[in-house]
């Protein structure tokens, strides 16, 4: 990539920040226009994604975001992984000219909520309505409905048996009002 390009999402980057201070709604608009241009495939309008998150740049059609999603502070989406490099110089198979990959597609499905300094692996898939919790190392497929927490990330309940959980005793208070 030239360094003209470079400099251009950089300054998308720090236009981003000035636009979250100033209003979500328009932060959010230029996010997902941002994200689009970068390559990434929107499949519905994610709800709210933050401006430190970290999108491989390998490839970034490879990643997929799905409508309502929330990805917080300091996630990272990775689709590539160079770790056959080791293992091909360890058994003698290494390219002499190139640099060998795995280059996996990830996919965020619909109403997904990712905490912060979450990891997700190459080749994760992430089913609808699933939340993965701050810190959490996810890597296969995660299952519709589930709640994932730890390293490695591993499902604890159901998204339905955690939210009536909080909901009975009264866990949650209601922030802003809802955008149209």
């Amino acid at each position: 990539m030239n360094v003209v390009k470079k400099c251009i999402r950089a300054m998308g980057r720090k236009s981003l920040a000035f636009k979250s201070a100033v209003s979500t709604k328009w932060y959010c608009k230029s996010m997902n226009r941002h994200l689009r241009r970068f390559g990434v495939n929107l499949t519905g309008t994610p709800k709210f994604i933050a401006r430190d998150v970290k999108f491989d740049s390998t490839d970034p059609s490879k990643i997929s975001i799905g409508e309502g999603t929330v990805i917080t502070s300091k996630v990272t989406v990775l689709v590539h992984d160079y770790s056959i490099e080791c293992g091909l110089v360890a058994i003698g198979k290494q390219d002499p000219v190139y640099e060998s990959m795995f280059l996996r597609e990830v996919k965020i499905g619909d109403n997904v909520f990712i905490g912060q300094n979450a990891f997700i692996k190459p080749g994760t898939v992430i089913g609808n309505n699933c939340i993965i919790g701050a810190g959490a190392v996810v890597g296969g497929v995660i299952p519709e409905d589930s709640v994932v927490i730890g390293n490695p990330g591993k499902v604890v309940c159901s998204t339905k048996e955690w939210a009536e959980k909080k909901y009975s005793a009264h866990e949650y208070r209601n922030g802003s009002r809802r955008r149209k």
